[in-house]
């Protein structure tokens, strides 16, 4: 733990406004905040630049043991730290975790080498392996991800089962929503077209829709708090809406890829944007903005998912689905959301940072600068922008479909339990200052 520190004029976001304030942090914590000056072992000078929580990304696939081609623990935590996120959620990729050692072993190498504070979902949930869901919350589990399609569809006749249970250990379904028998259709109409714009095509926006309502109600007869994954399609926005008539426990997120690309850009960038959902239309990234703004959608989470080149360049279908996005998080939303109007400044903290931070039922301990909170806290750069390449960046693989971008709001400084991590937009700190938010869940 580091000696005292004081972040100096810094411009905190209070009831609609800016105002200046400094801030104390001792034993990791936020001591004091006002505008008088504290003795400090350390004095941080924020010049006048915002000063947010740190984002706290829910859904990101960071760390699979079959897959440290892709990302891990360093070099995902390492993205995201400079991405303006303090706390990340690994997401299952591809194995299972539906027991207790793997997900001593995930904790295990997040404890050696993540440089942000880390927290672990359990997956993917069906009716062979729901009685593991008391087992892993025991542990610090708090959310539990369940597929409606390919390729880990859990059958609609368990999926009631499996929010029972869930709802009984007071954790969060978070469903990838889409219609398997949609999805066959779509791929019987456009399989047989080799271009990467027909793979967007065949997983549609009734797909998403139609699934969003089957769980929805699930989840209310269940009394399940249900969380839908990666929204991508206006008419799941109309689903979600129409479903929050009836069952209140319902939040959603969107992701950086759905709110800046459209199926479009497949034909630009091939198969470098494959992801699933797909991407739609210009008028649905639109709904997807508005519903930030509005409320409808709560929380921004990255989706995170990026393979090796080799990965991505063959067909339009046997392609990997993902990319990297944990190093654009918190600059993408304040530059396209902020400062391009789309989004209030209240708005773009809550969903990147107190939203996440209830649903995992952390909140104010993460989530907010607050007295008593964690010092888990970003400066922005506001007035500088930063190009994103793949050249600097500091995920794992070696491309990036973000190339070119100008952003602002990178992080100034980084603080991770009180402890400096960026400096200067400059790596200071080393792996293993994040704490498992599980010890917090079970408290």
């Amino acid at each position: 733990m580091e000696g005292s520190i004081l972040i100096k004029n810094a411009k905190l976001y209070v009831d609609k406004h800016f105002v200046e304030a400094n801030i104390l942090i001792e034993e990791g914590k936020i001591a004091s905040i006002s505008r008088k000056e504290f003795v400090a072992d350390k004095i941080i000078d924020a010049e006048g630049q915002p000063v947010i929580p740190g984002g706290i990304d829910v859904h990101a696939h960071v760390y699979d043991p079959e897959y440290t081609q892709n990302e891990d623990w360093r070099s995902g935590s390492l993205a995201a730290v400079f991405g303006g996120i303090t706390t990340l959620i690994d997401m299952p990729l591809r194995v299972y975790v539906d027991n207790v050692e793997i997900l001593r072993r995930k904790i295990e190498e997040a404890k050696r080498n993540s440089y942000v504070n880390y927290g672990v979902t359990g997956g993917f949930i069906n009716g062979k392996n729901k009685d593991s869901i008391p087992r892993l919350a025991n542990a610090g589990v708090k959310t539990f991800k369940v597929f409606t399609a390919r390729p880990f569809k859990a059958d609609d006749y368990d999926i009631p089962a499996i929010f029972e249970t869930i709802s009984n250990v007071n954790g969060v379904a978070i469903v990838h929503a889409e219609d398997d028998p949609l999805i066959e259709q779509g791929e019987k109409k456009y399989k047989g077209f080799d271009n990467p714009l027909y793979y967007h095509y065949h997983r549609s926006d009734s797909a998403e829709a139609l699934a969003i309502l089957k769980v929805g109600f699930y989840a209310a007869e269940a009394n399940t708090s249900l969380h839908i994954a990666h929204l991508s399609s206006a008419k799941g926005l109309e689903a979600v809406n129409f479903l929050r008539r009836f069952y209140s426990r319902i939040t959603v997120e969107t992701c950086p890829h759905y709110l800046y690309f459209t199926r479009e850009d497949a034909s630009r960038l091939g198969n470098y944007v494959k992801v699933a959902p797909t991407l739609k239309t210009a008028a649905d990234r639109d709904a997807l903005w508005k519903g930030l703004e509005n409320g409808s959608i709560n929380i921004y989470a990255s989706d995170n998912a990026p393979a090796p080149r080799s990965e991505k360049e063959k067909d339009a279908w046997s392609a990997w689905g993902g990319i990297p996005n944990l190093e654009i998080m918190v600059p993408f939303l304040y530059t396209f959301g902020v400062e391009g109007r789309r989004i209030s400044f209240d708005t773009f903290v809550r969903v990147a940072s107190s939203n996440p931070a209830k649903l995992l039922g952390i909140y104010p301990m993460k989530g907010e600068i607050a007295i008593g909170s964690d010092a888990d806290i970003v400066v922005l750069e506001t007035r500088k922008p930063r190009r994103i390449t793949a050249s600097t960046h500091h995920h794992k693989v070696d491309w990036t479909p973000w190339e070119g971008l100008e952003l602002k709001g990178h992080p100034l400084y980084t603080l991770v339990n009180g402890v400096l991590i960026i400096e200067k937009g400059e790596l200071v700190g080393e792996p293993g200052s994040g704490k498992y938010i599980g010890d917090l869940i079970k408290r």
